[in-house]
């Protein structure tokens, strides 16, 4: 019986053997972050890179709206997307930025913002995702209404 024991851990070792060397000659970019988004606000403007209040409900002659955010334990050179969305019959994508946080790592504030279309803004329910370009980051989202 310990002979049979012994094989048995001989070949689910070579397994893992095989299968992690396997993995590491195709390459695999696995990305796995601690970093997370935080405090999540719209507004009109900023106060240094912050919106100071979240307004989730605006005007229709707003100029510009900004959404910022805290990005928390970060490291240099973290990746996070911002797209824009408008949920009118169907939902629209407006726009999308990445930034990169470059040298900076720790707690680093985002903002991202939209400048008013010549026509105004359509009315309605709007959206933005923020995603941090990583493995296992799930996309934070904020909603807004322009009346």
């Amino acid at each position: 019986m310990k002979k049979l024991i012994s094989k048995k851990k001989i070949i689910i070792a070579a397994l893992i053997l095989i299968l992690s060397g396997a993995f590491a000659m195709t390459g695999c970019e696995c990305s796995v972050s601690t970093a997370n988004v935080q405090d999540v606000k719209i507004c009109t403007s900023l106060s240094g890179n912050l919106c100071n209040q979240d307004s989730p409900t605006l005007g229709d002659t707003s100029p510009t709206i900004y959404v910022s955010c805290l990005l928390k334990n970060s490291v240099s050179a973290t990746k996070v997307k911002f797209t824009w969305m408008y949920y009118g019959d169907t939902k629209i994508k407006i726009d999308d930025v990445t930034l990169d946080t470059g040298e900076l790592s720790g707690t680093v504030e985002l903002n991202s913002y939209l400048s008013r279309p010549t026509n105004g803004w359509p009315k309605g329910v709007y959206e933005v995702e923020i995603q941090i370009l990583t493995d296992n980051a799930k996309p934070v989202l904020k909603q807004f209404t322009i009346n």
